[in-house]
């Protein structure tokens, strides 16, 4: 063995590839090339190239192209198998590495399943998180529509039911049986797709609508809802996920006052974030028994209810939703008495559409 060799059989390099049995060799990079040093892998599928010797056919041909800065996997052929030899070429010397291609193609395939199957559970796990979130977001809706008709039913048996009340009524339940329609069509863009449909948001708005949406269970327990607004900037979202939010949090809000005694408040306030000219706050506050420690550090986890029968994907999906937008949702103890929800939204750029 040259003294050039010894050196490299004896780098902290040569005895890492000679661990991982890994087939490399290094060639002096001259006009006649020659093997400088190998690991015992290369030695046993070239026995005939010893250390000094010049490499000869598909060998000599990786070498040379490594010589003229051509990389990549070049073919070969050793005693009627298929390898491939990968060139690096540096610091005087030529190192080429060798592997096996039906080995690779082996890697290659099995890769390709794992991808494969990897989609499938994407897919599948997918679809049960539409099918979890869609089941959530349309018990309440469905739960309204069905104490609308059973409020007209027990009314009209009376008749103590005026035209105009059922009117109204029915009214009320073509709006929840809208917004169900709506969860449903966003569910799908949102699993699908992932992105939210952004144009100009109305808040003020919004939040009528939202409060508007809810007016029957805040007559039926009694809440004082308000809607407070401050000189807003302007705000790019998706809207009927933004109210999606603001209706599960303004339920949830409800669901904690009812029944209590005393005053039942619920207020949805928007304004620019303080401290911040880049962000609009939204905050949902009520007048429940607000939020104890243990149950406030896992409030976004999932599958944790406080709510009897509660399924506990609620606040997850604000979350999901609110950051989908590049925003947060987080929540404080109200110091009236209560839990307030804030949302911070990015307000829209000069530069935005």
């Amino acid at each position: 063995m040259t003294g050039l060799a010894a050196l490299l059989a004896q780098s902290p390099e040569a005895e890492a590839l000679e661990a991982l049995d890994l087939a490399v060799a290094a060639f002096e990079d001259a006009a006649t090339p020659r093997l400088a040093w190998r690991t015992a892998a290369f030695a046993r599928l070239t026995p005939g190239l010893a250390p000094g010797q010049a490499p000869a056919g598909g060998l000599l041909a990786a070498v040379e192209a490594a010589q003229r800065g051509e990389g990549g996997l070049h073919p070969l052929d050793l005693d009627g198998q298929a390898f491939e030899a990968r060139t690096v070429a540096g610091d005087g010397r030529v190192h080429l590495i060798l592997s096996s291609a039906a080995e690779r193609q082996q890697a290659e395939a099995r890769r390709l399943a794992d991808r494969e199957r990897l989609l499938l559970t994407s897919r599948v796990m997918s679809v049960g998180e539409m099918a979890t979130m869609i089941a959530h977001e349309l018990n309440q809706p469905i739960g309204s529509i069905a104490n609308i008709a059973r409020g007209l039913k027990a009314r009209l048996s009376r008749g103590a039911l005026s035209t105009e009340e059922g009117v109204e009524a029915l009214d009320r339940a073509a709006e929840q049986a809208l917004y169900a329609s709506g969860v449903i069509q966003r569910m799908r863009s949102f699993v699908e797709q992932r992105q939210p449909q952004v144009e100009p948001l109305d808040l003020p708005k919004l939040v009528r609508a939202t409060l508007d949406l809810l007016d029957w269970e805040i007559a039926r327990d009694k809440v004082v809802a308000r809607a407070r607004f401050d000189a807003l900037p302007s705000v790019l979202g998706d809207a009927v996920m933004i109210q999606q939010v603001l209706v599960n949090l303004a339920r949830n809000g409800l669901d904690a006052m009812r029944g209590r005694p005393g005053p039942r408040r619920l207020t949805i306030a928007a304004g620019p974030m303080e401290g911040s000219d880049r962000m609009v706050e939204l905050t949902v506050a009520d007048s429940g028994p607000g939020v104890d420690a243990a149950a406030a550090d896992r409030m976004f986890s999932p599958f944790f209810s406080t709510k009897p029968g509660g399924m506990g994907v609620g606040l997850g999906i604000c979350r999901s939703i609110v950051e989908l937008h590049r925003g947060r949702l987080w929540h404080a103890p109200d110091p009236e008495g209560g839990t307030v929800f804030h949302i911070a939204l990015p307000a829209a750029r000069q530069e935005e559409p």
